[in-house]
């Protein structure tokens, strides 16, 4: 079953860069992920999940409100 995904020009652009002769999208796609261990875009994503947590400052519900606030009068 086929189906569309949305990616930007300059991706689409690239792909075709790859592109030779016969090969389709979904061959190249594959031939990509091939490469690259999930265990390895797994790890990275969470390196980067961990590293905003740590850099996250909550705030208190009162300071939630006045930005709410705030914002409603714009």
């Amino acid at each position: 079953m086929a189906t569309t995904i949305t990616i930007k020009e300059s991706t689409k652009a690239r792909l075709d860069d790859y592109k030779m002769g016969r090969t389709t999208y979904d061959d190249l796609l594959n031939s990509f992920m091939d490469e690259i261990d999930l265990e390895d875009v797994t790890k990275n994503h969470l390196e980067e999940h961990y590293r905003r947590l740590a850099d996250f400052r909550p705030i208190t519900m009162d300071e939630l409100i006045k930005h709410l606030k705030e914002k409603k009068k714009l």
